[in-house]
């Protein structure tokens, strides 16, 4: 244990006042043991609360340095989920531009693929630019009424053809019983949330395996479920799916940004619907409602800006 010069200079002149006042009698054996057995505490009280601090501060340091750690190991995987539908855009347009695609079926081909890595690489930086908007408190929603069918219809080219990359296949089980189903709810919104869970959901499948997305009314509320057939969820990472990062705990190989499951619960959550997840005997269930639209709705109402 180290000794600050001071507290060696303070120990000294303790020992030298209760030594002189022993041997002149001018205190007793008692009162000098007091003031020694005092003095050695507070010592070592002191000594101890400096060892103390340099372990917090090591401690701190260390975890400092682990939080940076995992900081630029997130942005060195966001930069490369971004990179993947961007290279995808330049691949095909220079196919296209250098006339390599020679019919138009093959143009029309290659084009189609960079129009849906831009709709990837659009998703993705909404889910980027949205965690900064959502934690400064200005996200902006354009809420209205809308016939499920249209924005599911919308949907499910973008995410068909996702799943077509992975030989998957997506199923949408409707509600027949519904006529008009329709919900109040941002669409660009609530495309980009069933964008975020069928991706995880590919990301967790097996090539082969099927996700469907369900579709029904309850009460007041549209619920949408999307169920795979995939690894599930592992037990210590259920409590904190929806926090950022969490989700890739199970599968450090899959390509995230790891935001996507945290900013549905948000977006979820300030379009005044619920979100949660279901475990299922073999796969996954993600699920989130939409306040019910009281009416059936042609083409979409005015929006209404929050």
């Amino acid at each position: 244990m180290t000794w600050a010069k001071n507290d060696i200079l303070a120990a000294v002149g303790a020992s030298t006042v209760v030594a002189a006042g022993y041997w002149a009698n001018a205190l007793s054996p008692f009162v000098c043991t007091v003031v020694a057995a005092t003095g050695g505490a507070l010592f070592a009280m002191r000594s101890f609360g400096r060892v103390a601090m340099r372990r917090l501060l090591r401690g701190r340091d260390h975890e400092h340095e682990q939080q940076l750690r995992h900081r630029d190991e997130r942005l060195a995987q966001t930069a490369h989920e971004l990179r993947t539908p961007l290279t995808a855009i330049i691949n095909c347009l220079e196919i296209v531009r250098s006339g390599m695609a020679t019919t138009h079926e093959e143009i029309d081909g290659f084009l189609e693929e960079a129009d849906l890595a831009a709709q990837h690489l659009s998703f993705l930086m909404n889910d980027v630019l949205d965690v900064a908007a959502i934690q400064a408190g200005r996200l902006r929603l354009e809420i209205a009424d809308h016939d499920v069918e249209q924005l599911i219809a919308k949907s499910m080219r973008t995410l068909g053809m996702q799943a077509a990359r992975n030989s998957i296949t997506i199923h949408k089980d409707g509600d027949d019983d519904e006529d008009g189903l329709a919900v109040r709810t941002d669409s660009r919104r609530l495309r980009q949330i069933l964008f975020n869970l069928v991706s995880n959901a590919i990301k967790h499948c097996e090539p082969g395996q099927p996700i469907e997305i369900a579709i029904r009314g309850e009460g007041n509320n549209v619920r949408f479920r999307v169920l795979d057939h995939g690894l599930g969820v592992a037990d210590h990472v259920r409590p904190h799916l929806f926090t950022p990062f969490a989700g890739d705990d199970q599968n450090a190989s899959a390509d995230s940004t790891g935001l996507g499951l945290m900013i549905c619960r948000d977006l979820v959550q300030q379009m005044g619907g619920t979100i949660g997840y279901t475990p299922r005997r073999k796969g996954s269930e993600f699920w989130f409602t939409q306040p019910r639209a009281a009416k059936v709705i042609v083409a979409p109402a005015e929006p209404v800006t929050r």
